[in-house]
């Protein structure tokens, strides 16, 4: 069997959010401090929430989903994302 080894590109790269970073927040929670995690990870916690017309869409959607799509997303989605940057005045937002 060929060994596969990192690149050496990848030497200095972490992400210690599953690490030591994350094992001390956890720690600090359980001693009743609050933190507030500012990682990428669930943005509907800052309320960041798709628009109603991707989520309807997105709902319509799941009894034809599968656990991928189509490299470009699901159509739906994409057209209601392009209505709702037009709505709010971005150009350039296409179903390409």
């Amino acid at each position: 069997m060929k060994t596969i080894t990192k690149s050496a590109k990848l030497a200095n790269v972490l992400y210690d959010i599953r690490g030591p970073i994350m094992d001390a927040a956890k720690q600090m929670e359980e001693e009743g401090q609050k933190l507030i995690k500012l990682n990428i990870g669930n943005l509907a916690v800052f309320g960041f929430d798709a628009p109603e017309e991707v989520q309807q869409d997105m709902i319509r959607n799941l009894p034809a989903s599968a656990g991928y799509s189509d490299s470009k997303g699901i159509f739906a989605a994409r057209k209601a994302v392009m209505h709702e940057t037009q709505k709010q005045g971005i150009m350039g937002v296409t179903l390409a």
